[in-house]
Parts: C-alpha cells; sequence; structure tokens
C-alpha cells in the first residue's frame, strides 16, 4: 500500500508530554545514571572477581555496566559447563529472596538497577 505524503500521522507522536519526559530521561541518563552504571558496574566487577579467586566453580566474570555474567566451570582449565551448579545456584539464591538470571548454558547475569548505588565498607 502506498500512501501519500500527510495520509497517515502518529497518534502520540510530537506529543509535548511525551517528548518533555523523553527531554528529562536523556537528561537524567546523561547527568547521573551512565556515570552511576560504571561506578556500580566496577564495585561489583570487583567484587565478583574476589570471589572468583576463592571458588574454582567460577570461571569467568564478565559484563559492561550493570549488566554483569558470572560463567560456572567444573574445572577452569577445560572450561567444561557446570550446567547443574549453575541451576542449583540459581535456585538457592532465590530461595533466598535474590533473583539471579540464567544466561547460555552455565552462566548468570545479574542486571541492577539503573540507579542502584555501590556500598562501600567502611575501613575500621
Amino acid at each position: 500500500m502506498a500512501w501519500p505524503p500527510g495520509a497517515h500521522a502518529s497518534t502520540f507522536g510530537g506529543n509535548p508530554v511525551s517528548c518533555a519526559a523523553a527531554l528529562a530521561t536523556i537528561a537524567l541518563l546523561r547527568d547521573q545514571l551512565v556515570a552511576n552504571a560504571a561506578d556500580v558496574g566496577g564495585h561489583l566487577m570487583s567484587g565478583l572477581t574476589a570471589i572468583a579467586a576463592k571458588h574454582p566453580l567460577i570461571g569467568d566474570v564478565r559484563g559492561r555496566g550493570l549488566m554483569v555474567g558470572v560463567e560456572l566451570v567444573r574445572d577452569r582449565q577445560t572450561k567444561e559447563r557446570a550446567i547443574e551448579e549453575r541451576d542449583a545456584v540459581v535456585s538457592a539464591a532465590f530461595a533466598r529472596g535474590l533473583l539471579l538470571l540464567g544466561a547460555g548454558k552455565n552462566a548468570i547475569r545479574s542486571r541492577r538497577r539503573s540507579c542502584s548505588r555501590a556500598r562501600r565498607r567502611r575501613q575500621p
């Protein structure tokens, strides 16, 4: 179907309230949330990397910003996937009130809220 110019329009296109909301969202992202995601994500990656050093089940920690993944392996050399172990970790976390998402066959991903803040321990 070929419509001539002006024959089709969007009910919400150019709505001043929608445009104002979009501009406010862009400003919030630019002024706060992107930098905060980098800060909190770095804190999360550091903590998970420290945990990985103590637990051989963790084969890799990777991510960017607040989207972080943890790959579980049975052997770090062969990278044999820890499929059942991943499912057990996700289930145990859920039973304790933490929602983790499986990713692929043997990874866990955690997507924090954009407004999350890093809680740092105070040094004694």
